[in-house]
């Protein structure tokens, strides 16, 4: 094995660790790791470790380049189909997990676009849950990223600068639209959450440095194209610790919570985890960073792998 340092990036890992329940079903390896590794605590989501492993002038931005990661131009903007609920006095934002079909999200792209037309711009789809706008001009507004926003009251995400009041009255004008929507009907009949808002976000210029690594792996396409514009070495179906072969890796490990926990634990446990901590004991690599969204990032080496009495 001749990987010197890995960074493991568990996705969606938080409702397992935050939770002392859930807890149980974490592997035993991950739990030594946990245990002898330095621990720095961190909220930030998703988008933002991720974007910060590949640029450290990132960390601390409110939007990012999503458009353009995407696919879009400088004048793209990422519009995010998300389901608006009202609690007490202010309505919070929710946007995954929506189950939303390829065919409803042609359907509410076709029920909104003509509020876009004043503008010259136009809608389109990467995937059914993540739509494109591409404009001809660059707004002159200040967005936040959705993952920020999720499970929070929008009002003060709201769009700021110059343009923000045409934008916000943009986006009112496409609840309206939507809350009347064959579309959300038939999915309130179906027992689902209506998608009646969007958010706009993913505007934020490119990073001026970059960090480039050596391998990148794993199943994002976001991941992959941060790759791509680094500069660093994007490597397909890599399943096991011992596929890589680099002296500084990446690897995100996916994880989704809406499916079997003891499954994807196990195969976890086997392919990463243990040989992971096999490999530092046997002074293999140098260096472990475990990466998990909204919860922080456990740092190990061979010699805390070996502190045997935590």
């Amino acid at each position: 094995m001749a990987s010197q340092q890995l960074t493991l990036i568990l996705p969606a890992f938080s409702v397992v660790v935050a939770n002392p329940i859930n807890q149980s079903f974490l592997p035993q390896s991950l739990k030594i790791l946990m245990k002898r590794g330095t621990f720095i605590e961190s909220e930030d989501r998703f988008f933002q470790q991720l974007l910060s492993l590949f640029s450290e002038e990132t960390r601390y931005w409110d939007d990012f380049p999503m458009a353009r990661l995407r696919g879009g131009t400088e004048f793209s903007l990422c519009v995010e189909p998300c389901y608006l609920q009202a609690d007490r006095d202010q309505l919070l934002l929710f946007h995954h997990g929506l189950d939303i079909s390829m065919d409803e999200a042609e359907q509410l792209i076709a029920s909104i676009q003509y509020l876009f037309d004043d503008l010259g711009a136009s809608l389109s789809i990467n995937t059914a849950n993540q739509w494109l706008l591409s404009m001809p001009i660059e707004p002159d507004i200040e967005l936040t990223c959705v993952d920020k926003v999720d499970r929070h009251p929008v009002t003060e995400f709201l769009p700021k600068g110059a343009d923000a009041r045409l934008w916000i009255r943009l986006w009112n004008e496409i609840q309206m639209v939507l809350f009347d929507c064959p579309v959300n009907q038939a999915r309130e009949a179906q027992g689902k959450v209506p998608i009646n808002s969007v958010w706009f976000w993913g505007k934020e210029k490119m990073p001026d440095e970059w960090q480039t690594w050596s391998h990148v792996s794993g199943q994002d396409e976001t991941l992959k194209q941060l790759s791509h514009y680094s500069g660093s070495e994007w490597l397909e179906n890599i399943d096991h610790f011992t596929d890589i072969q680099a002296k500084h890796a990446l690897h995100l490990a996916h994880f989704d919570p809406d499916k079997d926990w003891s499954t994807q634990m196990e195969v976890l446990d086997k392919n990463w985890l243990t040989p992971i901590y096999k490999a530092l004991k046997r002074f293999q690599l140098d260096s472990v960073h475990i990466v998990i969204p909204e919860w922080g990032t456990y740092h190990l080496t061979p010699t805390s792998a070996w502190k045997i009495w935590l």
